[in-house]
Parts: C-alpha cells; structure tokens; sequence
C-alpha cells in the first residue's frame, strides 16, 4: 500500500495547527471532484442530484462546471495553486490568491495537469481573462453548489473540531494525527498515511497546517510541491455530516443559553476579546462580563489574560453545545 510519510521534528509537533475556519478553496475543490464520480452516495447522492438539477436549469452552472473540472479532476493530482496556503476568512480574498500566483509557477502546475483543453491552456499562459474567468468560474461554482449548503456544512465541521480537540487536549497532538484516516500509523517521528502514490514530506520546522474538509471523501490529501506551507486536508468524521443533515431548523442555543450567551458563544469559536465582544454584541460591559463569567464556569469557554486584555476561546464542550444545538 503507498504511503504519504510526513516527517516531524519536536518544533513540527508544537507547530502542528487544526484549521477552525472553514478553508473556500479545498471545499470548491473538493466539490468539484464529487461530482466526477458516485462515491459517498449515503452523505453525497442528494446534493448530487440537486447540483445536476440546479445545472439542467442553469446553463450558465453547466459551463463553470465543465470548466472547473478540468483543472480540478477526480485524479491523482490538481494544481496546489487552486488551495493556497494559509487559509482565508473571505472567500474574495481566497479567489485573489488563487489568481495572483507568478506565471511560471501556472504554468509549471498546469504542465503537470497535463490538460490540452483550451480553457486550460489560456489558464496555463496566465492572461488576465483567462485568469478572471477562472476566479468568476470559482466563485460562481461556490455560490451555486456550495453556499447553498453552508448551515450543514459548518455543523458537521464544528462537530468534528470538538471531537477533535477532545483528542488534542486528552489524548495528544498523536493521536489527533492518526485520527485523520483509517490505516494511519504514528512512529516517531514519521506519520504514515494511507495514499494513492509513495510520497515524503519533511516538515524541517516549518509545522503541518490540518484542514477538515465537508465535502472530502478519498482521504488525506498534500500539497503536490514539498516546497510550499505543508498543508493537509482530509475527510471530517462521517457522522458528522449524518449528524449535520438531521438537525431541526432554528436557535435552539438561543433558547437553551439566552440569545446574548448564545452570541458570545459564536463569537468566541474563533477568539475574541472582552472589547470585540461589547463592540459586536451592543451589550454593556458589565452584562458581558457577567455572561463569559458563566458560560467560563460551565466549562464552554477559556478566558486567558494578557495583562489588562482578555482574550476569550470555545472549549471543547462549547463546541458539541454549538454542534448539537445549531
């Protein structure tokens, strides 16, 4: 069985981060690939359909798709400049990584697609309009196929952030790793993952950079070029997205918490101060410190100070409330 050998050293482990946020780039991707085969059909079967359906309607979605699966195909390799590392918050900044790579680097990535279709070689020569069709193309592909299915989507992820960081903080940074697909084997200092090529990647203190992905079904996937940010997405929990695509409608937290706690709790997934906190919720500083007081004693959320500033994180448990309660 080939195998990806991810090669840590001690600065790797501590350096070793689990995206909160949801990566735009390797969901379009990922959902993209999807929809070039029929596998998944108990997660994937219905989303499927209605996409097809949506493209029937829409001429115009017939088209991204067709040209999207051209440089991203249900194959061994796509181009790494389609998922940028680092991650991005807004979409629009995501799709402006995406076309501002050098050209030499375009058209290495596409060489090594090897795709003679005229949109894919325009993209390859890196002209501006080839290039703005394929961010029109990315974006246009996100909001037909992808946004539609946001609210199931960050469900899933939250639910599997929490089990994941359960791991973390009572099992280890090892066991998280070998958490990341079935087959995955940790000997010090080399992680082995079940792969479709032999392939190494030394991390030489550079850190690893784990993005959970809704719409990921084959298993981990690298970075093509050991030379840029290692980066490593991979399948969430299946079920997660059971869990994700049965829940009721509405603000279930809201009523279990009380709407200003059940806001806080949103606002801190990703950390936020004590200020943020007055600033986006309108509240006086007294109530908000009276409800991170409570939601801290319950064990939903981590205050942590840096002299007069407060910076404020979800827990683990945060996180299955966030999950169970939408």
């Amino acid at each position: 069985m080939p195998y990806l050998r991810i090669h840590f050293t001690e600065v790797d482990l501590g350096r070793t981060r689990l995206a909160s946020r949801i990566d735009h780039m390797w969901e379009i991707v990922n959902a993209v690939q999807l929809l070039q085969h029929r596998e998944g059909g108990l997660y994937f079967d219905g989303w499927r359909r209605w996409v097809r359906q949506e493209a029937l309607a829409e001429p115009r979605l017939q088209r991204l798709l067709c040209t999207l699966q051209h440089i991203a195909p249900h194959a061994e390799y796509f181009p790494d400049f389609l998922t940028p590392a680092g991650g991005f918050d807004d979409l629009g900044d995501a799709l402006d990584a995406v076309v501002s790579v050098p050209k030499s680097r375009l058209r290495t990535e596409m060489a090594l697609l090897g795709c003679e279709s005229a949109p894919s070689r325009a993209i390859a020569d890196g002209g501006a309009p080839a290039l703005h069709g394929l961010r029109a193309a990315l974006g246009g592909f996100y909001r037909a196929a992808v946004q539609p299915r946001l609210e199931v989507v960050e469900a899933a992820r939250h639910a599997d952030l929490a089990h994941r960081m359960h791991t973390l903080l009572h099992d280890g940074v090892e066991a998280m790793l070998t958490g990341m697909a079935p087959g995955a084997v940790w000997e010090p200092p080399v992680l082995r993952l079940p792969y479709v090529v032999d392939s190494d990647l030394p991390l030489a203190g550079r850190g690893l950079r784990l993005v959970p992905c809704y719409f990921s079904l084959q298993g981990p996937v690298a970075l093509a070029d050991p030379g840029l940010p290692p980066t490593v997405a991979f399948p969430l929990d299946p079920a997660t997205r059971l869990l994700a695509a049965e829940r009721r409608p509405g603000d279930h937290l809201g009523a279990l918490v009380g709407t200003t706690r059940a806001a806080i709790l949103r606002l801190v997934l990703d950390g936020c101060s004590t200020r943020e906190l007055i600033r986006r919720t309108g509240v006086a500083p007294a109530t908000i410190t009276h409800h991170t007081t409570i939601l801290r004693d319950a064990g939903m959320i981590a205050t942590q100070r840096d002299g007069a500033v407060a910076s404020h994180h979800i827990t683990p448990l945060g996180l299955r409330v966030l999950h169970r309660t939408g």
